[in-house]
């Protein structure tokens, strides 16, 4: 074999990847070796993959882990970039959940709390409750709610074939930007139930795009060894938008009034897409504002994607009939319905069976979702460190996650179905299970990148389609089972439902699901002329992909 001088720096670990990927010319292929080492077109490969001809890949991974002439990099910022789009997308989901409650006049003759637990009645408790304008019943204040989640539940696989085959850039752009325009709208639909419906329908609709945008841009900006750690940062944000979401909510309708919640949140978006548009490119071969030697390092980090990978076929066949596909497929279903639930129906729990206040609902709502911003990053960084240190591979690390993100939570749900009346043990654990919960983050919702990283967008599209359902029929059930008034014995069956889903997620996901790279990763190209690697067919990298 033949090797240029820049690979000596392979004794640092680069040769592995770096140097063998770009630098290294194999006179004849082995099965034996990776994809990565396999004969490869060094003009193909560096046109396509590394921007900098003049600059060996070897030479910007040196400079990236030793180089301190930069100290702020531009793919950090990128994260927190798009840990603030999550913030937005998840703070404009849930805040309807909270404006709803001064939205709605009280219904004379039906019970709108529970009268179980009369110790919480305290001088000045009406104050838990605003009699707002709208004579809405409780099936169609669940419907203002769910029927954001129908559009996200249709707008999820299309946003998911968008994200893969389109600049990312700008399809986050419009999904942002829709967003806070059509939050803007909502207190002018609102005069009209069925217009406050379509609004509510097409800022789902258009949020349905975030998560597979975000996936995909993970494994374009996010490099291999930071994986985990980033992942958990980036996805924070769908905590602290919902925090922040919730608190400000409870506070502006505490003191202004509801229109404002959404006027307010409705403005941070356009501020967010300005800087974005201005500063930020899709891919690091676009950024303008980016060093020769990062631009180079995150481009040679991802040896399982493909270039040109927008232009290959879809291996429709091969993904339908992957079993861990399908446990994904499962897990993705049921294992959302507890953070739907907790999402979408705890303001209304505490306000209603708890009796807390609006002020003390928000801030008490809010706490979980709060530590939940940091424990998200913890658990990554935890999983990464134990895979590196050998003591539990990739797929176990996401079964860890998935089994945190259901079973304590379901246990948490059980003991509050039944303890009655007591209000400190049912916060703490509504507190705990929220917490827990959100391991969803580095478990079931960033395994299709362990999958087919090529295919990241369209397999979030498809798993998250169904993984949406239980945000849209939660709701509705909800307000059919509390609509002669709010008991603990009603509640007790959406407790129920919770629990049976998550478990089933659970056993499904350690039975057969994986986080191996599938051979369907690499499928035949959809275009003429393409530059296979010399010496080693489509099926052999395949093989080779699946066995490291």
């Amino acid at each position: 074999m033949k090797i240029s001088k820049t690979a000596g720096y392979g004794r640092r670990g680069v040769l592995g990847y770096a140097a063998g990927t770009f630098l290294i010319r194999l006179d004849m292929g082995s099965p034996g070796r990776p994809h990565y080492l396999q004969p490869i077109n060094i003009k193909r490969r560096l046109a396509d993959e590394c921007p900098l001809r003049m600059l060996s890949c070897a030479t910007a991974y040196r400079g990236e882990r030793r180089d301190s002439s930069f100290d702020i990099r531009v793919r950090y910022l990128f994260a927190v970039m798009l840990c603030i789009a999550n913030m937005i997308i998840y703070g404009l989901k849930v805040n309807i959940a909270t404006a709803i409650i001064g939205m709605v006049k009280k219904k004379p003759g039906v019970p709108d709390w529970s009268d179980e637990c009369p110790e919480f009645d305290v001088p000045g408790n009406a104050a838990t409750d605003i009699d707002g304008p709208f004579d809405w019943t409780a099936s169609q204040q669940g419907l203002v709610i769910s029927i954001y989640f129908a559009g996200y539940l249709i707008g999820m696989f299309p946003s998911g074939y968008l994200a893969d085959r389109f600049n990312t850039k700008y399809v986050l752009l419009i999904c942002v930007l829709a967003n806070g325009i059509l939050t803007m709208l909502v207190p002018i639909a609102a005069s009209e139930l069925y217009v406050l419906y379509v609004v509510r329908f097409l800022t789902g609709l258009v949020s349905a795009a975030n998560l597979p945008i975000v996936n995909v841009l993970l494994g374009t900006w996010v490099v291999y060894e930071e994986k985990s750690t980033w992942v958990g940062i980036i996805y924070a944000g769908t905590s602290l938008g919902t925090v922040i979401s919730i608190l400000t909510s409870g506070l502006i309708l505490n003191y202004v009034g509801w229109e404002a919640i959404f006027y307010i949140h409705g403005t941070l978006p356009l501020i967010w897409c300005v800087v974005f548009y201005i500063f930020f490119a899709g891919c690091p071969e676009e950024q303008k504002y980016i060093t020769e030697q990062e631009r180079s390092f995150i481009v040679s980090s991802y040896g399982h994607r493909t270039p040109g990978s927008s232009e290959m076929k879809i291996p429709w066949k091969s993904i339908f009939s992957s079993v861990p596909f399908l446990a994904l497929l499962v897990t993705n279903t049921l294992g959302n319905f507890c953070w739907y639930f907790l999402l979408t129906q705890l303001p209304l729990y505490m306000n209603k069976i708890l009796r807390y206040n609006i002020t003390s609902n928000a801030v008490i709502v809010c706490t979980p979702y709060f530590v939940n911003a940091f424990t998200n990053p913890l658990i990554g960084t935890v999983l990464d460190w134990g895979r590196e240190k050998g003591f539990w591979s990739q797929t176990v690390a996401r079964k860890i996650a998935v089994f945190i993100s259901t079973i304590p939570p379901s246990i948490f749900l059980v003991i509050i179905a039944y303890i009655g009346c007591d209000r400190l043990t049912s916060t703490v654990l509504l507190t705990l299970s929220i917490v827990v919960c959100g391991a969803i983050f580095v478990g079931h919702l960033c395994n299709q990148n362990d999958l087919a990283p090529n295919y990241a967008g369209i397999l979030m599209g498809i798993t998250n389609t169904p993984g949406t359902i239980s945000a849209f029929i939660l709701p509705p059930i909800v307000g059919a089972l509390v609509a002669e008034g709010h008991t603990i014995a009603r509640w007790r069956i959406a407790f129920w439902i919770t629990i049976v889903a998550q478990v089933v997620a659970f056993l499904v996901f350690a039975a057969f699901g994986s986080a191996k790279i599938q051979p369907w990763n690499y499928p035949v190209p959809d275009v003429e002329n393409w530059d296979v690697d010399e010496g080693q067919t489509q099926q052999e990298q395949r093989e080779q992909e699946t066995k490291t």
